[in-house]
This record gives structure tokens, C-alpha cells and sequence, in this order.
């Protein structure tokens, strides 16, 4: 394929927000494409009319790993490639069907546009998991709450919906989870998707990047919690297939990160 950058100015400077976007358009680009990272090397190079040793192969693999920061000069290529390629995202084009079939445009009623004031970064916790076949027994002054991961809640400016991405490290709930600063060896999940909100609800439809399943929430303020509610998601091919159960349920809360 021969992808030439375009001539516009080039940015020099990308905050987290910019890296994420550049990251889903290269993942979404070698998944369409069915290639590797170091074909998506070599085109990232051409477009820019680089030598391929100006695009690191690692370097370009821990970018799209989200391992460590990645130097400015390698992810302005990227972002060089991504310009250029023109194609549509799939999670806006949720967005938008999703909140027009849902009526949120109709006088706020229904379905209200999500509020602004939601983004940002909310550390999950949930129900710790009963064992296979028995029932939950909480010890005098244990929690039954157990870390799960880490929801991030991005506002696009003048969509009714949000973007949604979450990295889940404890999708079994056990009380030894990692936590969600841990390394990249723990076994870990990621998703993405929109929020809505209807009935001043929040209603988060994601999907597992790795195998596409579907997970969604439903959310709302819980006691001193910005959310609380339910988490599901179907059982697939990560999973313990000698489970009888199709699916996962669990309660969860969410307690925002500070920035």
C-alpha cells in the first residue's frame, strides 16, 4: 500500500488523549489489514519517507502495547500515517446511531447527552467472586469489595455520547488482584466502547479488543460514589470453558482517580 503523509504542519506535542487516538487508528488499521507490527513498521516509514530505523520496531511495539511513553518524534509519525488514512471509527459511528435510536436528541427526554463533567479516570472495584459451586463467607470486617481495573471516560466535543476504555486486571475477582499500576506481565483485559445516558442512568456498551465480546454496564450514582450498579459480560474463549454458566455478573463501584 502506498500511503504518502500529508503536507499539513506537523504537531510536536501529544498529550495522553492524542496517543490513544493515534494507537486505536494503528491497531484498528493492522486488524483491518491483517498485518503485523513489522509490516505497520515499514508503512509508517514509507509514508513518511523515512529509513526504517528512524520507526523502531520495539519502539513501535511498546507504543501500541501502551508500554512506558513513547519519544514525540516516533508518535508524530504515526499520527503523520494516521492522518492520511481517512477512515472512519467505528466507536463514533456507535455513538451516534446509538443515541439517535435511542432518542436522545428528542428534547432531552429520553436520553440526555452524557454530562461533561463525567470524564475522566474512575478506579473499578467489584464483588469478590463466590467459589465454583459454594457461597461468599466474608470474615468480621472484611470487604466484599475487590480491585477490578481502571475506566476512563473521554467527552468528544459536541457528541451526545462518550468514549469509554477500560483495562480490567482482575476479571476473576479475587481478593489477591493486581493492582491497576502493575506491570505488563499481569494477565490483564482491555475494552472500548461509548456511554449513554439514559434516565439518568449510565449505560456503557463495550467491547473486548482482543476477542470483540461484548460487556456493558449499568450505572449511577451509589452512596458516595460517582457510579455503582451492574457489570456483565459474556463467557468466551479466555475463559474456564468447564463453567456451565454463559455469562458473567457482578456489582460494581467506581471511585474517580484523581488526575
Amino acid at each position: 500500500m502506498d500511503v504518502q503523509a500529508r503536507a499539513a504542519p506537523a504537531k510536536n506535542r501529544f498529550d495522553q488523549a492524542d496517543r490513544d487516538r493515534i494507537r486505536r487508528a494503528l491497531l484498528r488499521y493492522c486488524q483491518e489489514h491483517a498485518i503485523g507490527v513489522p509490516t505497520l513498521q515499514k508503512r509508517i516509514a514509507e509514508a513518511n519517507d523515512l529509513t526504517l530505523d528512524r520507526v523502531p520496531l520495539k519502539t513501535l511495539q511498546r507504543f501500541l502495547g501502551r508500554e512506558h511513553r513513547t519519544n514525540e518524534a516516533v508518535v508524530r509519525f504515526c499520527d503523520q500515517f494516521v492522518a492520511n488514512l481517512d477512515e472512519a471509527d467505528p466507536i463514533a459511528a456507535l455513538g451516534e446511531q446509538a443515541a439517535a435510536f435511542l432518542g436522545v436528541w428528542r428534547n432531552g427526554h429520553d436520553c440526555r447527552p452524557v454530562p461533561p463533567e463525567l470524564e475522566g479516570a474512575y478506579a473499578g472495584r467489584a464483588e469478590s467472586a463466590a467459589p465454583v459451586g459454594g457461597m461468599r463467607v466474608l470474615m468480621p470486617g472484611q470487604e466484599s469489595w475487590v480491585p477490578l481495573g481502571q475506566l476512563n471516560i473521554e467527552q468528544p466535543s459536541g457528541r451526545p455520547f462518550a468514549i469509554a476504555r477500560e483495562i480490567i486486571t482482575n476479571w476473576q475477582r479475587q481478593p489477591s488482584a493486581p493492582k491497576a499500576d502493575t506491570s505488563d506481565t499481569d494477565p490483564r483485559r482491555a475494552y472500548e466502547g461509548i456511554v449513554l445516558h439514559p434516565n439518568d442512568c449510565l449505560f456503557v456498551l463495550l467491547r473486548n479488543i482482543l476477542t470483540g465480546a461484548p460487556r456493558i454496564y449499568w450505572l449511577a450514582q451509589l452512596n458516595d460514589h460517582p457510579f455503582g450498579g451492574h457489570g456483565h459480560e459474556a463467557l468466551g474463549t479466555l475463559d474456564d470453558d468447564s463453567a456451565i454458566e454463559v455469562h458473567s455478573t457482578a456489582r460494581v463501584i467506581f471511585d474517580r482517580l484523581e488526575a
